[in-house]
């Protein structure tokens, strides 16, 4: 009796956790306008709770938890929805392995990144099998669709003179043609992001409740000094033809977001550092982050830091006296 009376309220907590687990995954499909920004979230959930239980017991808390989804979403008729939700959850456990293996940020940001990447692949493909139009084209023909309306829009409205009109008609048909091309960079920097996000969030969720790192302080992170030949032979393809030049493009745009994040890290250091407040150094991230010449100057500090080292983290080479 004594046991049971100790198990009691640890099984009744993971009852309650399934339960509101369930209810996270599970509201993007009752009410997608509103809930469906809860997605991104999905990877941080799983890679805290498989921290909060430990990796047995956490493992069969998300299993029961997303078999719950699987047969709501069943019923709502949304399997669709689930997939992807499902890739989401499955590249917290992703994460949360690398961290365990103690992997640098950097190895650890690439498998997860990687495994949402093939989860959501090969969610198109199964999605996409019996039907004449994959769901990647649909998406295109619905973004190619909406800036043709968004064109017809203007045109009839008269809000705008002539002359702004023909301006903003150039721009939405270079839109046009300029999306299919850098879709998969767009797809991919939402991947990175919400890895990003994940990581980020997820250590310092680790740090306030179970008093340790995954990995050391955002602040310190830096990539590998070798990636930055990515960028030089990604920025040789763009000058190549049609094709490689496509290839180029994309993984400029992912390499860029990549070094965004290091020149941010750069920043949050010095923020540190200097003891900035808290209410001004928010205001001053949110400044940098959503104004694009903040971001080029993250990408800027980013990649110069592999040759400058702003923050003195590589250690000084020393030479013996002969």
């Amino acid at each position: 009796m004594a046991t049971q009376e100790i198990e009691q309220p640890e099984i009744g907590i993971i009852i309650k956790t399934i339960l509101l687990t369930t209810a996270v995954i599970v509201l993007p499909g009752l009410e997608w306008s509103f809930f469906g920004w809860s997605q991104i979230f999905l990877p941080l959930l799983s890679f805290f709770l498989l921290g909060r239980f430990g990796g047995h017991t956490g493992k069969r808390v998300l299993l029961c938890a997303t078999t719950l989804s699987l047969i709501v979403y069943i019923v709502l008729g949304g399997v669709e929805l689930f997939l992807f939700s499902f890739a989401l959850l499955f590249s917290g456990v992703i994460l949360f392995r690398s961290a365990e293996r103690h992997e640098s940020p950097t190895l650890s940001g690439l498998k997860t990144a990687g495994s949402l990447a093939g989860s959501w692949f090969l969610a198109v493909i199964i999605l996409s099998t019996g039907s004449e139009v994959s769901v990647y084209d649909q998406l295109l023909k619905t973004l190619d669709h909406s800036i043709i309306e968004a064109v017809e829009y203007y045109r009839q409205s008269g809000s705008i003179s002539s002359e702004n009109l023909v301006m903003l008609e150039t721009s939405l048909y270079r839109m046009q043609l300029l999306v299919p091309m850098i879709m998969p960079a767009v797809l991919g920097s939402a991947i990175l992001m919400i890895t990003w996000l994940t990581m980020v969030i997820g250590n310092t969720l680790r740090l306030k409740t179970f008093d340790n790192f995954a990995w050391d302080s955002y602040r310190n992170w830096q990539l590998p000094e070798k990636l930055v030949w990515g960028v030089i032979i990604m920025g040789v393809l763009t000058l190549a033809p049609t094709g490689f030049r496509i290839v180029g493009m994309n993984c400029l745009i992912l390499l860029g977001i990549i070094y965004c994040f290091q020149g941010l890290s750069i920043l949050v250091f010095f923020m540190n550092k200097w003891n900035v407040p808290l209410l001004l150094r928010s205001f001053f991230y949110v400044m940098i982050i959503f104004q694009s010449l903040g971001t080029l100057v993250l990408l800027f500090v980013g990649i110069a830091d592999i040759w400058l080292d702003f923050r003195r983290q590589k250690p000084v080479a020393t030479t013996k006296n002969a």
